[in-house]
């Protein structure tokens, strides 16, 4: 369809500043409802992408609304994450709906930062607000995005302020990986950044730039990705209201959102283009607008090992149980500080890094480190693994880092990760519990489960102190098991 884009539209905030937008709107066409768009990574290289198709959105009767946040791309202020997106975002919304092309209906799409400040102007509950679709994100800037489980997300960490945050002269993008052991001079050049490395999660200063918990009173569509960085806190932000719809795709922290991970390809229909990802956004605004239910499952997820996605009431899957599945043997290993266990793939992300650090990719490297042990889960497929995992080690003292990776052995041979986790303890104690999010995989009856536990990660997490030997005397591996068809349905693209 025939579509404009005006350029450098003017966006007076309540403070005097004015931020910089761009219009894109079908031609000819009467008023109608706007999707709002706010990035800090300019507004001419926001889409299209995976998760907004602009021809769909228009051809739908939308327009979309691209704007820069403040102090970044053309907009006015001096930009400081998370800190002004509340009333800089319900500000906006307001604006928009006081435009002759709007017909006073706004909802929100975006992915990554662009999902958060959604979460961040909905708490502030704008009139014309109607819905949000927050993808590949969270609520919260603090717990499943810049710590895990208390550990400091410090690749992630260094490379977004390197790449992305420092003003546009100043970026490291020759050679961002030098980020990962100057991050102490990155935070003195960004000084708003230096709370995120000593405020704990939780704290007041993270809960002021936070919408955890708020009630947003509009309808929320938390979309996902099984190797995406923020898996957990998307599914922690997922309000499962009557209204409420959650959807997770394949993908890595990627903005194309294929089907074309690490080292797997996973199957055509988990392509979000070829799913129609923008397509069901729309049938949920569209809901959302007309104060209707939205036609769409309560649950969507795309199953790995299986490639297809499947219809849930609920997440995890009803009946839905834990199992707990033995460790085979156990064994010991010591981190080398000059050669420390390497992070290979997984839900992590480096910004404009060569290797950007995330997706399926083959183990069989980590496998034969020494300071990597191999222990075989006792679980045998068939089995459809839905839901939460929880590896629970034996040890003969807790103090360390302990890094645990859930891998399946495929029968051609490749070992490739499914999920992980992190405990930093002290010691004192014989076990340690390391939490690695939720899963969704059709173990096929030729695979089996491997468990790696090492001692470091880097650079996703930065070496924690040096503790010598650390011994592993076995243990369990608890898994959401879920039974194959139990309040299942086909949810075909």
């Amino acid at each position: 369809m025939a579509f404009r884009v005006r350029t450098d539209l003017a966006v007076p905030m309540d403070d005097g500043v004015v931020l910089r937008a761009d219009l894109w709107e079908p031609e000819s066409a009467p008023p109608g409802p706007v999707i709002l768009w706010r990035t800090p990574y300019l507004r001419e290289e926001a889409l299209p992408c995976g998760f907004l198709d602009p021809r769909t959105a228009l051809a739908r009767g939308y327009r979309i609304v691209v704007q820069d946040v403040r102090g970044m791309g053309g907009s006015d202020g001096t930009f400081e994450a998370f800190t002004h997106e509340g009333a800089d975002g319900a500000r906006t919304i307001d604006w928009i709906a006081e435009q002759p092309w709007c017909d006073g209906n706004v909802v929100m799409a975006g992915y990554s930062y662009v999902g958060i400040v959604q979460w961040l102007a909905a708490a502030r509950r704008p009139a014309a607000l109607r819905a949000i679709a927050p993808a590949i994100s969270s609520d919260r800037p603090d717990a499943g995005w810049t710590y895990t489980d208390g550990v400091v997300e410090h690749a992630l960490v260094a490379s977004w302020l390197a790449a992305a945050l420092l003003p546009d002269q100043e970026r490291w993008l020759d050679g961002v990986e030098r980020a990962f052991d100057r991050l102490d001079a990155l935070v003195e050049r960004l000084p708003w950044a230096k709370p995120w490395l000593t405020s704990p999660p939780g704290s007041a200063f993270w809960r002021e730039r936070s919408a955890a918990g708020a009630d947003v009173g509009v309808p929320v569509l938390s979309i996902g990705g099984w190797y995406d960085v923020f898996l957990r806190a998307t599914l922690a932000a997922h309000r499962a209201g009557p209204s409420d719809r959650l959807i997770v795709g394949p993908w890595e922290h990627e903005i194309r959102a294929l089907h074309l991970l690490g080292d797997l390809n996973v199957g055509f229909a988990g392509n979000a283009a070829a799913y129609g990802l923008t397509a069901r956004m729309c049938d949920f605004y569209d809901a959302a607008i007309a104060g209707a239910e939205p036609d769409l499952p309560p649950v969507s997820v795309y199953v790995l090992g299986a490639g297809e996605w499947r219809a849930y009431p609920s997440w995890p899957p009803p009946g839905a149980a834990v199992e707990r599945a033995a460790l085979r043997g156990g064994g010991r290993f010591r981190v080398d500080p000059t050669d420390p266990t390497p992070a290979v793939g997984g839900r992590a992300l480096r910004l404009w890094c060569a290797d950007w650090g995330y997706g399926p990719r083959d183990q069989r490297a980590q496998m034969a480190r020494t300071d990597v042990l191999a222990l075989d889960v006792d679980l045998a497929g068939p089995a459809l693994l839905a839901g939460p995992v929880r590896a629970r080690l034996g040890v003969a003292d807790s103090a360390g880092d302990w890094v645990a990776t859930l891998c399946v052995a495929r029968a051609d041979g490749l070992v490739v990760n499914v999920a992980e986790g992190i405990a930093r303890r002290e010691g004192g104690a014989r076990e340690v519990v390391v939490e690695l999010g939720d899963v969704c995989w059709e173990l096929g009856r030729d695979e089996r489960l491997v468990l790696l536990v090492a001692g470091a990660a880097v650079p996703r997490y930065a070496p924690g102190p040096q503790v010598g030997e650390q011994v592993v005397e076995g243990g369990v591996v608890e898994l959401t098991r879920a039974p194959d068809g139990a309040g299942r349905q086909r949810d075909e693209a």
